[in-house]
């Protein structure tokens, strides 16, 4: 009885409950003596209707802008300024984008996922900003009026070509990474090809672990082969994209492997030796040159500075009169010696061994 009786009970609560619902709209349903009062309230009714429908479009449409500012404070300023000069500048942007050619492939060689446009109206947005930081630069230093423009110009040009090169500059550095990575992944892989297990769920493995861009490449090559391709053909896509002599060896080794069949395992434990033993030979080399190359870099950074100062008082005090305007000595001080550092130093991390 005591189940019967709260299933009648749970029965009348809900019965309650729907006549209650149903009873509120007709609550609002004016009860006027005449048909005038009754249109009036109606109307009185509407208006209410409309207003309350008025603020929830308007509730809507503040919470769509308050995501969007969240979006738009979340993205870097250097994006949203990029953005404003796409949109305002689409015509010249379009046109200069069109005129840059292979940039679509290095945006793709270093893995910037940056349309083309976008990209272009970054490389302006730099140049720009370079442009005036020379200048303020020069006019801080007196430089005369066309001294300071040259350098607006130059840093203009100068930014505006490192962003055209700065793809190409990180498919280097992520073709360096990679090949420094290749023999602990081959190694991994080994290990793994050693146990049984194939050689995507191995490559897979790799992608999971930590190895930079290698791990960040075979996440792409497995993503291609899920969309169709064949392991050949993300495996050639993936060499073609490295440019890379020692990426290539491993994959024709892998292709060749899978292909005509062999122990795939030995092959990679073989070939990560290989790449260990050429590394090590490389960083001797590298050692070496530096061990020279250090001896001239702070000669032309630290004797050269020191000689040409003493140079320039002592040609000054036998003429009793500056040789030479100060304006000259703090360009060349602030900006000739360290371009020669930056030259220097550039040279010694472009020989670092791969």
């Amino acid at each position: 009885m005591g189940v019967v009786d709260g299933f009648i009970d749970f029965l009348e609560r809900l019965g309650g409950k729907t006549i209650e619902v149903t009873e509120k709209p007709l609550r609002k349903i004016p009860q006027g003596k005449s048909v005038q009062e009754r249109l009036r309230a109606l109307k009185q009714l509407q208006k209410e209707i409309e207003r309350e429908s008025f603020e929830d479009e308007r509730e809507k449409q503040m919470e769509e802008i308050l995501e969007w500012r969240k979006k738009e404070i979340q993205s870097s300023f250097s994006d949203r300024l990029a953005e404003a000069v796409l949109r305002y500048f689409k015509g010249p942007i379009t046109s200069l984008t069109n005129s840059l050619k292979g940039l679509d492939e290095d945006l793709y060689r270093a893995n910037i996922n940056t349309p083309k446009e976008k990209y272009v109206a970054t490389m302006v947005v730099v140049s720009i900003f370079s442009a005036i930081f020379l200048m303020i630069t020069g006019y801080l230093l007196y430089l005369p009026l066309d001294t300071t423009l040259l350098l607006g110009f130059l840093g203009f040009v100068g930014g505006f070509m490192y962003m055209r090169q700065y793809p190409r500059m990180v498919w280097r550095r992520r073709v360096t990474e990679v090949e420094r990575a290749l023999p602990y992944a081959l190694r991994h892989m080994a290990s793994l090809l050693s146990a049984g297990v194939g050689v995507a769920e191995a490559m897979l493995s790799v992608a999971k672990a930590d190895y930079g861009p290698l791990s960040e490449e075979f996440e792409l090559i497995l993503m291609d082969m899920r969309t169709g391709s064949s392991f050949e053909e993300a495996m050639t896509k993936f060499e073609q994209k490295m440019g890379s002599e020692s990426v290539s060896r491993v994959v024709k080794q892998m292709l060749r492997a899978v292909k005509f069949g062999g122990n795939l395992a030995d092959i990679m434990y073989k070939m990560a030796e290989d790449f260990s033993f050429e590394y090590r030979m490389k960083l001797v080399e590298y050692v070496q040159k530096v061990n020279g190359i250090s001896f001239i870099y702070m000669f032309l950074t630290i004797v050269m500075p020191t000689m040409f100062i003493v140079g320039v008082l002592a040609g000054s005090v036998m003429a009793q009169a500056l040789i030479m305007p100060p304006s000259t000595i703090a360009v060349i001080l602030l900006l000739a010696f360290p371009a020669i550092s930056l030259i220097i130093i550039n040279m010694i991390k472009k020989g670092e061994p791969r």
